[in-house]
């Protein structure tokens, strides 16, 4: 199998280069609003759309002038950008369009001979007519001229300034999410190999992202992949070979194997003394034994290739039919008793192979026959759990202990030493976590809360 090699990718790009231009694109951005903006404000002086910011000063400038030449004026008109206080010279207030408290705060700051004065954000005039005392109150700044917008928004200037806020973080929004997808796409191809690595898949080609910094990343990546896939393989191909040399090794040995329990089966019909046929039954139960180590790792061998994972579509009510006649069968040497129960709605058909299956679910309820006491019962239930179906068969036996719940699905393990002379070496829960695995279903060890037995819950994916 060749490793995917990877291709040149495009010119790099530093992310600290990839970074200033972002950065210059919004300091050139904000510079160019801010040029916009102003060359609208100007724009709108211009127009006469918005007044200048001495405009009030003037309006109060030609009021005082012809206050002075004796001319009525219309102070409370809607174009005056000022406000007005009328006084008697002893200050009393006669009439105003600002507050009567401001007012008098007015008269305080112009009491006296001053003429003109300030206090934020308001310039004073004081103008006296005769019997009569007038203070004008103004800023500057320039006004929109409709009196409408101008109520809204007294201030022009702060009005754009506002504006060029709102625009300057929109402006600051979008390149920052522009940046963060881009440095979204350029991680893209880190995240894809991370995964493929992750899960195994070692043959693709690496995608370069143009960024220095994480082309760097990858290529190291790269090299852990190279090394893993050749780690892999070689392994892959160890367990192959040990496999191999296993499974040829147990066939060679079964041959002279029959040929000596052939050979005593013949010498123990011979005539014999008392302690000659006792050697010879020795001979023969080592025999027996030595083949049955020699079916259960043929059994692991062949249990473990997943070429034999061979999965069709089974009737699943004929498949537990089958299990059904061979619980039976298995039960009536203990005389136990066995009851088959289908929880919900269950479908027609599902897809397993059926060997395996059968394998794996055998070698659980023949354990928890070997476990369960006489005249007790063995229950294989059938459910449906979403897309999976879960195979359940509970005992009444002793049920598991704390350690066999951590380990008993493990090779060779025996809780019970004394099984090992009963024909049992520990593999059953292995083959059969195995099988569910090789399924893409899951085996759960537990004690059954009603029997107090052992429960063992098989669970495989209904379809492919």
């Amino acid at each position: 199998m060749e490793v995917a090699r990877v291709t040149s990718g495009p010119k790099e790009t530093k992310l600290r280069t990839l970074f200033l231009k972002y950065l210059a694109a919004f300091c050139l951005g904000t510079i160019g609003l801010a040029l916009l903006l102003s060359l609208i404000f100007v724009g709108l002086l211009f127009t006469g759309a918005v007044l200048p910011a001495d405009y009030a000063e003037k309006q109060v400038q030609e009021a005082k002038s012809r206050l002075m030449a004796g001319q009525e004026l219309q102070l409370d008109a809607p174009s005056a950008l000022y406000q007005y206080a009328k006084y008697t010279v002893d200050g009393r207030l006669l009439e105003h369009s600002f507050s009567a408290k401001q007012g008098e705060a007015a008269w305080k700051r112009l009491e006296g001979d001053q003429a003109a004065g300030y206090t934020f954000p308001y310039h004073y005039v004081k103008v006296t007519y005769g019997q009569e005392v007038y203070i004008f109150r103004y800023s500057l700044a320039a006004q929109f001229n409709q009196t409408a917008l101008r109520r809204v928004l007294p201030s022009a200037e702060l009005a754009f300034f506002a504006l060029f806020c709102v625009l300057f973080l929109l402006q600051a929004v979008l390149l920052a999410s522009s940046f963060g997808r881009k440095l979204a796409r350029k991680m893209s191809g880190l995240q894809e190999a991370t995964q493929r690595i992750q899960e195994q898949e070692l043959d693709f080609s690496i995608q370069y992202s143009g960024i220095a910094e994480i082309d760097q990343v990858l290529r190291s990546m790269d090299q852990m992949r190279d090394a893993l896939k050749s780690s892999l393989e070689q392994q892959w191909n160890l367990e192959r070979r040990r496999r191999a040399q296993i499974s040829a090794l147990a066939h060679d040995v079964k041959t002279p194997l029959t040929i000596v329990r052939g050979n005593v089966e013949l010498l123990s019909e011979t005539e014999q003394s008392d302690e000659q046929r006792e050697y010879t039954e020795y001979i023969a139960q080592s025999a027996r034994q030595m083949e049955a180590y020699i079916k259960t790792l043929i059994e692991i061998t062949n249990t473990e290739t997943a070429a034999s994972y061979q999965p069709v579509n089974l009737d699943l009510k004929e498949f537990i039919h089958a299990l059904e006649v061979q619980m039976q069968a298995l039960a009536a040497v203990k005389e136990l008793s066995v009851a088959v129960h289908f929880v919900g709605e269950l479908p027609d058909e599902f897809y397993a192979d059926p060997v395996l299956l059968e394998r794996a679910l055998m070698n659980v309820i023949a354990n928890a026959m070997d476990h369960a006491p006489a005249k007790s019962k063995i229950t294989l239930s059938v459910e449906a759990l979403g897309d999976r179906i879960q195979f359940r068969v509970t005992d009444e036996g002793p049920g598991f202990s704390p350690e066999a719940l951590k380990y008993a699905t493990e090779q060779f393990y025996m809780g019970d030493p004394s099984r090992r002379s009963n024909g049992h070496y520990g593999m059953g829960l292995y083959i059969t976590q195995f099988v569910a695995q090789l399924h893409g279903g899951e085996l759960h060890l537990a004690n059954s809360q009603v029997t107090g037995g052992g429960e063992v819950m098989m669970e495989v994916p209904m379809y492919p």
